[in-house]
């Protein structure tokens, strides 16, 4: 299946490229969860921790760790990224990241209801067991715009016991994305951002987003994600190190029959800023 989508695309740039990795001004810590389609029996659940950090000059680390639930579907993912950072110009600077994966992927296919009873497919569970993965990426940017394609998976997903590529694609697919930050006045600056993502045999994903910040620190803004649902995004910076964000999701599709509740709510903690 496809890797977790967030709302709050700033705080899990790290997890959808991995030369995001020293990408930023400073080092931070930062953690998400996310829970939609509250009420609904098998509804996802996400939560991530990572770390984006300037070792060197012109290199970054990341680790990142992932808990996923999607109805029979559970994920475990712990990932190491490494970025350089080429410096082009005086503006301009092309980060190359690679990512290197430890997960565990479970389906637990006997805790559904079937329509056939004793179905030989469903009588068993699915599990890949410790498998190893990586990823790759690029990303383009200076202080007022970025541009960055990633394959976050590159191997194949493989379940000992059953063979389901004939059914799915099991890797990870291929994103871009796309943003910047303009100066609407002398108190408010102007965020937008693009993301794609691409998966063989499933429908593109497009989220859009547009975030207004305040000077005193208060985030706000909306996203959309193509013939899926609209967001409500707030944030707020704490004081110099600590951010909170927060997004309400409400879905656009014939979901909003069955549920309207889906949140998510991000923590940062930002520490050796660098301006230079």
């Amino acid at each position: 299946g496809q890797d977790p989508n967030y709302r709050q695309n700033q705080f899990n740039a790290l997890m959808l490229n991995p030369a995001q990795a020293g990408a930023n001004s400073y080092s931070d810590i930062s953690t998400l969860a996310n829970a939609q389609w509250g009420g609904f029996k098998g509804a996802p659940k996400t939560m991530t921790l990572s770390g984006n950090f300037n070792i060197l000059k012109n290199f970054g680390l990341g680790v990142s760790l992932l808990q996923d639930e999607l109805g029979p579907v559970s994920n475990t993912q712990f990932a190491i990224s490494g970025a350089y950072h080429l410096k082009l110009n005086e503006k301009w600077r092309l980060s190359l990241g690679i990512r290197g994966i430890a997960g565990n992927l479970n389906v637990n296919l006997t805790d559904l209801n079937t329509t056939v009873p004793m179905d030989p497919d469903m009588l068993s569970n699915l599990t890949t067991g410790l498998t190893f993965n990586g990823g790759w990426g690029a990303l383009l940017y200076h202080k007022n715009f970025y541009l960055g394609v990633a394959q976050p998976r590159v191997a194949e997903t493989i379940f000992k016991n059953r063979v389901t590529n004939l059914y799915v694609d099991a890797k990870g697919g291929y994103l871009g994305y796309i943003g910047g930050n303009f100066k609407l006045s002398p108190t408010v600056q102007f965020r937008p951002n693009v993301v794609a993502r691409y998966m063989k045999n499933l429908p593109w994903t497009v989220d859009m987003n547009a975030i207004f910040t305040h000077k005193i620190g208060l985030d706000f803004g909306v996203s959309y994600q193509l013939k899926s649902a609209v967001v409500a995004i707030v944030g707020y910076d704490i004081n110099s190190r600590f951010y909170l964000g927060y997004s309400y999701t409400f879905p656009t599709s014939r979901l909003n029959q069955v549920t309207v509740q889906s949140h998510e709510i991000a923590l940062r903690y930002r520490f050796n800023n660098n301006t230079s």
